[in-house]
């Protein structure tokens, strides 16, 4: 007995030459616009710790305390020396005075003058340090609480309760990343192409199919002269924090438009990475895998030779392969 071949019945809709946008392909990475590894500026133990991982700060927002008691002994006997060297510099200028009536009146050796201005310098100076001392020690009394220096998000925390930390201890990693940044390698052939306040697309596997928008904002002075490339940072927003630091970008820079052969978005047939469609030619689908372009307007370049004349099929169902009978 013969097997009869039922014919799968499909639409189909002609290939369309359309004008389509040109980009050139280049790569990059993301980058947050700001970073920062916090540091204690105190010495003490940690008393208190208030941020995690992936927790949003804002300015001036306490991140972590040191223990003050130490600090607060060190601010009061700076603010006593302080104290007795205003005094000394109090008496220092009355003998300075009394100096200076009995030199006039001739009273008083120019030696000895001398020697009484110096010593009334010097203890103005000393004053001068112990105050100095006092708000240096001040200082490092309010930075017991250790605040955030900008609105970001905490990448890591360093410290924990107990343990002791100096000025130049880590406490925690700040990101900053709306915006954030792109910085992206351009070959030397490309260099013309990019201008300040270019707005460029910028692309991520994670995401894949979308695109963010970035404008340009820095180009450097000089191409690094190993690859032959020039470094420039575009800026993108992230509001929905889909942008994150580290990641590998693919930036897509509009360069004109050209002529090229579109299909309707739904004759392509995506598996993985694969791009497939079927054209439709004498009562056969005919199975291409194809590279694509642009989408526009509902429509996708195909970057492999088609005509006008071809024929595709649209939403091809599910086991429709290579040579199946169609009507």
């Amino acid at each position: 007995a013969k097997t009869i071949v039922q014919a799968v019945k499909v639409e189909t809709a002609p290939v369309e030459t359309q004008r389509m946008p040109k980009y050139l392909t280049l790569t990059g990475s993301i980058l947050a616009d700001r970073t920062s590894e916090i540091a204690a500026n105190v010495n003490g133990h940690v008393t208190k710790t208030y941020v995690e991982r992936g927790q949003p700060v804002k300015t001036g927002q306490v991140i972590a305390v040191v223990d003050s008691k130490a600090a607060g002994f060190q601010v009061a006997a700076a603010v006593a020396q302080s104290r007795a060297a205003e005094s000394q510099v109090a008496l220092a200028g009355q003998d300075c005075a009394r100096a200076d009536m009995l030199f006039k009146e001739g009273a008083l050796a120019k030696a000895e003058y001398d020697r009484q201005k110096t010593q009334c310098s010097a203890q103005l100076y000393n004053a001068n340090a112990a105050q100095a001392q006092a708000d240096l020690a001040g200082k490092l009394a309010g930075d017991t609480q250790i605040r955030a220096p900008f609105d970001g998000v905490i990448g890591e925390r360093y410290v924990n309760l107990g343990e002791y930390v100096q000025p130049s201890s880590r406490v925690a990693s700040l990101f900053s990343v709306n915006p954030v940044r792109v910085s992206i390698s351009v070959p030397e052939s490309a260099v013309g192409l990019v201008k300040e306040g270019q707005t460029i697309e910028v692309q991520v596997s994670s995401y894949p199919g979308e695109r963010f928008p970035a404008v340009v904002r820095l180009l450097g002075p000089a191409l690094r002269a190993q690859t032959r490339d020039l470094i420039v940072e575009a800026f993108a927003k992230n509001d929905q924090k889909k942008l994150m630091p580290g990641m590998f970008a693919t930036v897509l820079l509009l360069i004109g438009e050209e002529d090229q052969p579109t299909v309707p978005a739904n004759a392509i047939k995506a598996d993985g990475t694969v791009r497939r469609l079927f054209l439709a030619k004498e009562g056969s689908a005919f199975e291409m895998v194809v590279r694509t372009g642009v989408e526009k307007d509902g429509r996708i370049a195909v970057l492999e030779p088609l005509s006008a004349d071809d024929m595709v099929i649209l939403q091809p169902p599910p086991g429709l392969h290579d040579g199946s009978a169609i009507q």
